[in-house]
Parts: structure tokens; sequence; C-alpha cells
């Protein structure tokens, strides 16, 4: 699996070799051995061609992070991945470029890699400021800066005030742009740092440019042009010349504007530049324009066209380029992660195959070895299902006999409970019977004339009444009424919370099934006031008119 490996992953770097062009095949040199030296290599040639061919930048930078991840090179890895990103940002694939920036700064954070991760945030608010999230662009350049601070990097905090500050003259925000500018500006100053100054000094006549302050906007263009013409950037210089051309145009100095614009275009013609000569044209053809000149103007604006039609297209072809070397990448990943497995399947195949012929003889072995003590076992086992095939017939005959037993005791005690509730009930009717007697008798004495011996009997009267009414007695007859009846008083509860004892105690006496008259003697009622009851109770039992009060309660 090893060798299979390396030699796809040969395949591919001869593949993305022979994809270069010819000038920059010849700058690529790759030295065989795999080791971390390699990959920082891979990663300085991707770098040189980061600007001219970024399809092969982009192939040498994705072989640094293969081989980076092969050595476990977590450094290599990080730095492959923040190269990609910024290939990426440059060629407009920005979701890409984000996924690597932060694989970037996951892997730098582990590594404490301080510096390095300041140069990812920065990166990082570029690509959000290029898809339209501002506040996290400078959310990213703070923290940048804040960890340059700390570390007293005094370039990284001027790279970061410098992004700060094009960052809130893209917002208008003048006052603010100029500060983190002026800040930007002293420390490369103090650090002696022209290529930085140039640049700042730019930015700064940018935002003065754009506030119409053209005459200090001028001056520091032409200081950006100086410096850059010092440090022998002639790109800068180009940027700086065509600025100024601007501001000639701007101020209505347009032979100076003419001539400033034409030294640019002389400039980036020698170095080939077409997006510097599409500009220099097209400012040349503004300048025309408002001369009168429009032949000249027409003349400069074709070329413009021109130019600006090759670069676009240039633009495209390298874009095409280097997304077909991501689609390449993706398939050269895919080919080799399917082989991978197609050798792990058949590795696990083979392995199946060896366990399975072993396990065949020792299954074998086994049948042959354990036949005849499987054969006693069995035996043994037969005698012993015998024996408790006994047991549990024995066991099963007597708790049979114990369920007979309980289920007598059971009767018994129901007969027993049955036989006490009649009882109570047939005491309870005989004693509101010896009750009706008695106020009949008292009823009858009162007839007499004695006034103190009228008031004494009415008063016993009435405490008989009270007597009938509480019934004292209704609470051990609910006791054994629920023991032979269970369940039946929370039944009757689900179809009517709102009883009252009188309605409880008459639906019980219904489940005993006793005759209206001797229900209406238990309650000390007459049989009109126990009609009215019973039809109360079946009202709140929502029972309709045809539907008959005892079968429902005795069917609870």
């Amino acid at each position: 699996m090893p060798t299979l490996f390396r030699c796809c992953l040969a395949a591919c770097l001869l593949l993305c070799f022979f994809w270069q062009p010819a000038n920059a095949r010849d700058s690529v040199t790759i030295s065989s051995p795999e080791s971390t030296e390699q990959v920082n290599h891979l990663t300085q040639l991707a770098n040189r061609l980061y600007s001219s061919h970024p399809d092969s930048a982009y192939a040498l930078a994705h072989q640094a992070l293969q081989l980076a991840d092969k050595l476990e090179y977590e450094l290599g890895q990080a730095n492959s991945h923040q190269l990609i990103g910024r290939l990426l940002y440059h060629q407009g694939v920005y979701n890409q470029s984000l996924q690597n920036l932060l694989q970037a700064e996951k892997i730098y954070l582990q590594l404490q890699h301080q510096d390095r991760l300041g140069e990812n945030l920065n990166y990082q608010g570029l690509v959000y400021y290029a898809i339209r999230q501002p506040d996290l662009s400078l959310k990213h350049h703070q923290e940048a800066l804040a960890l340059y601070e700390k570390q007293q990097d005094q370039k990284g905090i001027a790279y970061s005030y410098g992004s700060i500050g094009r960052l809130y003259e893209k917002r208008q925000q003048y006052a603010l742009a100029l500060e983190y500018q002026q800040r930007a500006l002293q420390l490369y100053e103090q650090l002696q740092d022209k290529p930085g100054t140039a640049t700042i000094l730019e930015n700064i006549g940018s935002i003065l440019e754009d506030k119409e302050e053209f005459e200090q906007a001028l001056q520091y263009f032409s200081r950006s042009v100086a410096l850059s013409k010092a440090a022998g950037d002639s790109l800068a210089m180009i940027v700086g010349l065509n600025n100024i051309g601007d501001i000639y145009r701007k101020t209505g100095r347009y032979s100076h504007s003419i001539e400033t614009t034409q030294h640019a275009l002389e400039l980036a013609t020698r170095l080939s530049d077409r997006y510097q000569i599409s500009s220099a044209h097209k400012d040349l053809s503004q300048v025309y324009s408002l001369l009168g000149n429009y032949k000249a103007a027409y003349e400069h604006l074709d070329i413009f066209r021109r130019q600006h039609n090759e670069l676009y297209n240039q633009e495209t072809t390298q874009q095409i380029a280097l997304l077909q070397s991501l689609f390449n990448v993706e398939q050269q990943n895919n080919a080799i992660q399917m082989l991978e497995k197609q050798q792990q399947l058949n590795n696990l195949v083979k392995i199946a195959l060896a366990a399975g012929l072993l396990l065949l003889v020792l299954l074998g072995f086994v049948v042959f070895s354990r036949q005849r003590l499987k054969i006693r076992q069995n035996k043994e086992a037969m005698a012993q299902q015998e024996q408790m095939h006994a047991a549990q017939r024995k066991l099963m005959e007597a708790e049979l006999e114990n369920t007979q037993l309980r289920e007598k005791q059971l009767q018994h005690d129901l007969q027993a409970q049955v036989k006490s509730l009649t009882a109570h009930t047939l005491h309870i009717i005989g004693k509101n019977q010896t009750l009706d007697e008695l106020k009949t008798k008292l009823n009858e004495a009162l007839q007499d004339d004695q006034k103190a011996q009228r008031r004494k009997f009415k008063s016993l009267i009435n405490q008989i009444d009270y007597s009938q009414v509480q019934d004292r007695e209704w609470k051990d007859f609910r006791g054994t009424f629920e023991q032979v009846h269970q369940d039946f008083f929370d039944k009757l509860h689900l179809h009517a919370r709102d009883l009252t004892s009188s309605e409880t105690r008459l639906a019980s006496l219904i489940r005993l099934n006793l005759p209206s008259k001797e229900v209406a003697t238990i309650l000390g009622i007459s049989q009109d006031s126990l009609r009215v009851a019973r039809y109360r109770l079946k009202k709140k039992l929502l029972l309709q008119q045809e539907e008959s009060l005892s079968s429902f309660i005795l069917n609870l």
C-alpha cells in the first residue's frame, strides 16, 4: 500500500510539473528526498510563480501540502494552507480561500506561531471584505493588530494600521482612515521601510483625493513616487505616476497630466504590465477628451478597450487554469483515496479468507475431539431435565393446591363480609324503625299540656331527627361496603365528582339492590323524597331519561 501511494503521488507531481509553462518549468527543480526542507522548497517555488503563473503555483503549493501531511510537518501544513488561501483569494475563489486560511489559523494557534497568525488574520480580513462582510473584515484586522502589539512587532503593527485605514476609506470614514494611515506612516518611517512608506503615502494621497484636497494629495503621491523610485519598485512608481496624472487632470493641468501619464505608460510598456498600460490609456483618453481632441481620445480609448479585453481574457484563462488545477487535484485525491480503500478491501478479503480457513480447521478439530463429550453431556442433561420436570410437576401441584385453598378462603371471607354487610344493613333498618316508633310515641306525648314537658320532648325529637339524618354508623357501613364492592366509589366519582354524602349513601344502597321502602327507611326520608333524591343523582350522573339509575349503578 505505501508503494502504491508513493507511485500515485509521484505521478501527480510529474503531471503538475509538465503542466507548467516552459519558462516556469525551467525554474522549478524538485529534489527527490521527502523532508521538511523539500516542503519549504516547494512553497518557495510557489511564491516565485505566485503572480505570473498562479495555476503552477497552486500545483506546487498543493504538492507541498500533501508532503507536509505525509511527514506530519505542521508548520509546513499551515504555510501551505495559507499560500493556497492567498492564491485563491487573488483568483476570486473566496470560499475555498477562506477555508484554507482558517485551517492555517488553527495550526498556527496550536504551534503558537504568533507572527504568521497575525499575517493570516490580515489575509482573512481581505477575504471577508471581498465577500462583502466589512464588519468581519475590520474585526480580523483589529485582531491582527492586537496580536502584533502584544509582540511589539512594529512592521506588523504598521501593516495592520494601513489595512484598517483602507477599510475606513472604503467606508468613507475619512477622519479615521487618515488617523490610521498616519500611524502606519510614522512607524514605517521609523523602520526606514521605503516600500511600506511609499504604499502608505499613496494611501493617504488617495484619501485626500477622495476628499478633493488635490494639492495635498499631489504632495503625498509625489513623495510616494520618489520613494518607489529610490527602492527600485517600478510597479509602485507606475501606480503613483498614474495617480499624479489623475490629480493634474482633475485640477485642469492637462499638459502635465499627459506628460505624467505618458511617462507611466512608457514604464508600464517596458514591464509589459497590461493592467497599468490599460489604465494609462484610459487616463490619456479622458484628458484628450477634455481638451477636445476626440480623435486622440478615441485612439487611446480603443487601445484601452483592447488591452482591457486582453487582460480580461488573460485573467479568465488564469482562473480557468486554476480551477482546472483544483478539479484535477480533487480528482487525484479521490483516485488515491479509492485506490487506498480498494487496497484495504483486498487486504481485508485476504485476512477474511485466511481467518475462514483457520476457523474451519479449528471447528473440525473441535467437532472431532468433543463429539463423545457432547454425547455424554447430552445424556447427563436429559437426566437433569427429567429430574427438573419431576420437581416442576410437584411444585405446580403444590401451587395449584395452595391456589385452591386461597380461593376457598377468599370465598369464605367474601361470604362473611356479605353476611356482615347484610346484618349491618338490617341493623340500620331496625334502628331506624325503632326510632320512627319512638318519634311517633313522643309526638303523642306532646299532646300533654305541660309546657316544660313539651319543650323537653320536642328537643328529644330534634335529636332523633338529627341522628337519622347524620347516620353515625355510616362510616362503619362504608368500610364494610368497600371491602365487598371494591373501587365502587372511585368509579362513581369518575362520572360525577360533585356528589354529596347523601347521594353517595343512596348510590351504595342502590348497589345493594335494596327495595325502595328499605332505602327510604335507612335514609330516614319519605318515598317522595327518595324519588326526588334518585332524580337528582341520575341528573348528576348525566343519564338520559330512558336510562335506568339502578342498572347503571349495579353495572359499575
